[in-house]
């Protein structure tokens, strides 16, 4: 089919109607939503250096790929788009979609390419496109050594920010400089049809986001479509647009106050769809992702920082009578990928040691296990011990294989190598079928007391409860092999691997309901660590028992006291103290 100037009513500076067209004839919908026109307007009309932040399933991705394909249809000879995805997979998804929408919508035919041109999902040039070295369309991974050299008169990196590209400093360093890469590789204004472009698709992943970086030091315009009209009266949900929010959803509930709170886009995401999806994520994830608030909370929101553990190498033979933290920078420990928020991105080693207790005098270690519950959940475990009001977490894992006989011998061999005094074992699941089955395979390795402990109320708030006072006052030592165990397990699962690691879990951790997707592995360590600390209290409880029993039997000796002085006392409502006591503990 031989190509042919676009029709004028989809042509140049009618976009909205092209999209319109292709909607229609891929039977997607009969015309775009009211928030799709806003986007298509921002990214037909808006400045060249843009980033569009639309909530999960407002079809940003979609919108992106038929206004590739809109300059394509406008200008096929010099036109070159190149779509960089977090990987190359999920721009090669971008890419077919397009191929599909040349092959049949009937305006887009004439761009099928030749018989003798480039035609892969990867790259592929338009039938009209002159000889060139680059493609017509390529994809791209963000992170590939391939997108160096590539030339391109328009960019559209769609979700290239993702929480395994970003997790920390060094991360968020290596994608930033890809993304210089990109101003590079454009290619010069020479008077073309079309004006060149880098449009970034996204929705925030972290509190610390690369789109705002952008706008902050690159000097990008950047316009929200959140899923629910924020609140113009509270600060909280207004200000974290800094006056970015989509002009037409801003007039809307400011004209309308009453509209704070529902849908911006109901025809395809009224308030029911809204909840369903809520109801299965975070607060903190619908916050990001729906609501686009990616403004870096107070640490009365997270009240735990990574930055206030005292991380140091373990063996379990012995532990540190004195331990003491410093944040000093001789104490920070750069080797240490960080995963906490902002700027607790440091671990500290310990700025005072001093003396060193075997296993077995006074110090009790415990193997703590939160058994796995349903679907995803993980059967997580963490050895704890306690010296000298310390706590040390030894070792932190957890798998999703459940109860099965390896796993039920895995922890018991986890109670041999640390010698463990007992066994902690949360008792909400299955009734005590869990210590029923560990119970025989913990008495062939390595005999010892299984105890059932029964937790109750908001599982968020009892874990910040126990956690956060230990970690706050630095009384809670971690062992150096933890920390990088945890991080490089999370590295091998791109997907889930660090919601689920306990680092992570720590430094999110909020009272509210949900707040982490994952929290086996900081339930187990909070039931650990609440082990210690009720025995601390049962201990003192004891100790005032023991005191009260003394009392009481100093008084009842002062009665047969042949001297009267201590009856006179008593008669005068004093109350005589131990002998011992009172000439300073050294009897006479």
């Amino acid at each position: 089919m031989s190509w042919s100037p676009i029709p004028p009513e989809i042509g140049p500076g009618r976009f909205a109607y092209f999209v319109c067209y292709l909607l229609r004839e891929l039977n997607l919908a009969q015309e775009p939503t009211k928030q799709q026109l806003g986007i298509c307007d921002w990214m037909e009309n808006g400045p060249n250096r843009q980033i569009t932040v639309g909530f999960r399933g407002v079809a940003k991705s979609t919108m992106a790929a038929f206004r590739a394909l809109h300059r394509l249809r406008i200008d096929p000879f010099n036109e070159k788009v190149l779509i960089p995805g977090s990987t190359l997979e999920k721009a090669v998804e971008i890419t077919t979609f397009m191929q599909r929408c040349i092959r049949d919508i009937d305006i887009l035919r004439c761009l099928e390419p030749r018989a003798d041109g480039r035609s892969s999902t990867k790259a592929f040039d338009v039938g009209p496109a002159i000889v060139d070295q680059s493609p017509s369309v390529r994809a791209v991974g963000i992170l590939s050594p391939a997108l160096t050299g590539k030339r391109c008169t328009c960019a559209i990196p769609d979700d290239i920010e993702t929480l395994n590209n970003s997790i920390t400093p060094l991360k968020q360093e290596r994608l930033a400089q890809a993304v210089t890469e990109l101003e590079a590789i454009l290619k010069p204004d020479e008077g073309q049809a079309l004006p060149r472009m880098i449009m970034f698709l996204g929705t925030p992943h972290l509190e610390t986001s690369l789109y705002l970086r952008l706008v902050r030091e690159r000097n990008y315009a950047i316009r929200y479509w959140p899923a629910r009209y924020p609140n113009p009266s509270d600060p909280d949900q207004w200000d974290c647009y800094e006056g970015s929010l989509d002009p037409q959803i801003a007039a809307e509930v400011e004209e309308t106050p009453e509209l704070a709170g529902t849908p911006t886009d109901p025809e395809r995401f009224g308030e029911e769809e809204l909840r369903g999806r809520e109801m299965r994520m975070t607060r903190a994830t619908v916050q990001l992702q729906f609501m686009l608030n990616c403004r870096l909370s107070t640490l009365d929101r997270y009240p735990i920082r990574l930055g206030d553990l005292i991380v140091m190498p373990l063996d379990g033979k012995a532990l540190p009578e004195v331990v003491a933290w410093s944040s000093a920078n001789e104490h920070r420990l750069l080797s240490l990928p960080c995963v906490g928020l902002g700027s607790d991105r440091t671990y500290f080693s310990p700025a005072l040691i001093q003396g060193w207790v075997p296993q077995g005098e006074t110090w009790r270690c415990i193997l703590a296990v939160d058994p796995a519950g349903r679907g995803t959940d993980e059967l997580a475990w963490a050895v704890v011990a306690e010296l000298n009001g310390n706590l040390f977490l030894l070792e932190s894992g957890g798998t999703t294989r459940g109860y099965e006989p390896e796993v039920l011998q895995l922890l018991a061999d986890k109670a041999r190598r640390w010698k463990v005094n007992g066994i902690v074992a949360e008792s909400n699941m299955g009734d005590g079928m869990f210590t029923a089955l560990l119970q025989p395979v913990v008495q062939k390795v390595h005999p010892c007391a299984i105890e059932e402990k029964r937790v109750s109320g908001q599982k968020e708030r009892r874990i910040v409860d126990v956690l956060a006072p230990l970690v706050q006052q630095h009384r809670l030592v971690v062992n150096q092999e933890v920390v990088q165990q945890d991080w490089t397990g999370a590295e091998r699962d791109p997907d889930s691997g660090h919601p689920r690691s306990l680092m992570y879990q720590l430094s999110r951790i909020t009272i509210e309901r949900g707040a982490l997707q994952f929290d086996d592995r900081i339930d187990a360590l909070s039931l650990g660590c609440g082990w210690f600390v009720e025995a601390a209290a049962q201990d003192q409880q004891q100790a005032m028992l023991n005191r009260q029993d003394e009392l009481d039997e100093a008084n009842l000796m002062a009665w047969f006291d042949e001297a009267g002085a201590n009856i006179d006392a008593l008669a005068m409502g004093w109350r005589p103290q131990p002998r011992a006591m009172a000439y300073g503990g050294v009897k006479r």
